[in-house]
């Protein structure tokens, strides 16, 4: 008789789908913090799912403050492709406006990689000098760098997410939205690896 572990039915209930995903690792990112599911959640997972999938190129989120956004899209999903998803070897490079925001979701992430829960699904080791804040690299060569969008230089990445590109009070200055659309067309591009398969992923209030 065949037995599958509850281990088993877990990793591939996340693998195919992102939404479950999320559902089984929120404890470990917010564990003083229910989860209320919302469908805005389904849509936001589904449109992320389908840039894994290759159906999506680049993915603009516009949502609201206080619905996980940040969390969903910035710490669960790079994480989900390294793991679920079988994409270890992806490069993600993360900006936001703001160098402590871009790095408050890269911790997280790393903490959700190297927590036992992870790790017994999705066995993948960060390696030992490459392992900070902002910047890490896992045994399977794919790493993540998170930075402010001023400073997102060197590195190419096979996602780059673009987390707030301005804060609530620069949003009402036409010139710094302006400079955010300038960044788009003109700096985000050239931090793909590929310019035709690699994805490009905005959320936003």
């Amino acid at each position: 008789m065949l037995r599958i572990s509850k281990t088993d039915v877990v990793r591939e209930m996340c693998r195919r789908s992102f939404a479950e995903f999320v559902k089984e690792a929120w404890p470990i990112i917010e564990p003083s913090t229910p989860l209320v599911w919302n469908w805005h959640m389904d849509a936001v997972c589904d449109h992320l799912q389908a840039v894994t999938d290759g159906r999506i190129r680049r993915l603009l989120i516009n949502i609201p403050p206080g619905t996980s956004k940040s969390t969903l899209v910035n710490v669960f999903w790079p994480a989900w492709e390294w793991g679920a998803a079988g994409l270890a070897h992806y490069k993600i490079i993360s900006a936001s406006h703001a160098q402590d925001l871009a790095t408050r979701d890269s911790r997280k992430m790393r903490d959700l990689i190297k927590s036992e829960w992870y790790q017994e699904h999705w066995p993948t080791q960060i390696v030992d000098d490459q392992n900070q804040k902002t910047y890490y690299q896992n045994s399977h060569t794919g790493f993540r760098q998170a930075s402010a969008v001023g400073s997102m230089t060197g590195k190419r990445g096979d996602r780059v997410i673009w987390d707030d590109p301005h804060s609530i009070e620069d949003a009402l200055s036409q010139t710094k939205r302006e400079t955010a659309i300038r960044v788009f067309k003109e700096t985000l591009p050239t931090r793909l690896i590929s310019p035709e398969y690699s994805a490009i992923v905005i959320v936003m209030q």
